[in-house]
């Protein structure tokens, strides 16, 4: 047989003596997991807290002796923790899944439930005010606060979730009958809120004034020329209260309210004389209206630069001179 036809087997001693030593140091290994898990005298973790509520520390702690590493999981989305002792606080209340892994090897698990976190109210913080129990539909309410650290004020007066006045005494009138809850919140701490009830009754019946009547249908026969010229002229402008007391730092403050959506058009326009609302000119020269402006910075985040009222003799703001910018991310 020739040479190259020759089937020659070689073993290298070297690379049988590596795979041999890597399965002692397999088996090795397997064996001390076993016995790890085998011995493990783990049981339980310390908890310390005054109470289980919602934003509150609690401390976390293994005590297990000759232990050397730690991980916490607190079923709450939040990050690993690596140390023996811990301090972590829930966000929401609920029942939360507590996880340690000591060693690699040992785990323990306890379940904790998380109460809602209790407010200590100050009753010298809350609001004070003044308003009817009983009003009649379309009779103007006065509501008047007395509240001695208040700055600013939102009012809801139960038509709606959005801020009606603005004002520290402002008026209302209620156009339908039920039950309306009044609300003030101060310097915008919600936390704070005073709330009343009031009853609206149906709008008052006028009685019938005959002996009125008849002289009414008998001057209604003659021409009253006087009287028909009279009637042909336009209503004196509708005033409030609110508009005697509008000011820049004011009108600011509505802006705000436009800008959050918390203020209606309807209760913009209160500020202001019905019969002629103000025009706003900009700081691009452009002239807009007033129900322009609120749909322009409704739910938009804003930035004023300068405001200036001009008003007329009667009080009745004429023109808004306004600059602002939107607010970007950037």
């Amino acid at each position: 047989m020739n040479k190259s036809n020759q089937i020659k087997t070689h073993f290298d001693g070297k690379i049988i003596l590596f795979f041999f030593i890597i399965f002692v140091t397999s088996c090795g290994l397997l064996a001390f997991k076993i016995n790890n898990k085998a011995i493990c005298t783990v049981k339980e973790f310390k908890i310390d807290a005054p109470t289980f509520k919602a934003g509150e520390l609690i401390t976390f702690s293994d005590i297990t002796p000759n232990s050397y590493e730690w991980r916490w999981y607190f079923g709450d989305g939040s990050k690993i923790s690596y140390r023996s002792k811990v301090a972590h606080s829930f966000s929401k209340p609920g029942k939360y899944t507590i996880k340690l892994l000591v060693d690699n090897s040992c785990t323990i698990e306890k379940t904790i439930t998380i109460l809602p976190k209790n407010d200590v109210i100050d009753e010298s913080l809350l609001p004070k005010f003044f308003a009817p129990t009983v009003v009649y539909e379309g009779e103007q309410i006065q509501f008047k606060d007395s509240t001695a650290h208040a700055k600013s004020w939102e009012w809801r007066f139960g038509d709606g979730i959005k801020i009606d006045a603005i004002d520290r005494n402002p008026t209302y009138v209620y156009r339908m009958p039920g039950e309306k809850i009044v609300s003030l919140v101060v310097n915008g701490d919600i936390k704070y809120v005073k709330q009343k009830k009031i009853t609206v009754l149906p709008a008052k019946k006028e009685t019938k004034d005959v002996v009125s009547e008849r002289l009414a249908r008998r001057s209604s026969s003659r021409a009253d020329i006087v009287g028909d010229y009279f009637k042909q002229l336009p209503e004196a402008p509708k005033r409030s209260a609110e508009i005697a007391g509008i000011n820049e730092e004011k009108f600011k403050a509505i802006l705000m309210g436009i800008c959050e959506d918390k203020l209606s058009f309807d209760n913009v326009k209160r500020y202001f004389c019905d019969d002629d609302l103000p025009l706003v000119k900009l700081r691009n020269g452009k002239t807009i209206s007033l129900k322009e402006l609120d749909e322009a910075i409704r739910d938009r985040n804003i930035n004023i630069k300068k405001i200036e009222l001009q008003k007329d003799q009667d009080g009745c703001v004429t023109v808004i001179n306004l600059n602002y910018r939107y607010r970007t991310i950037f």
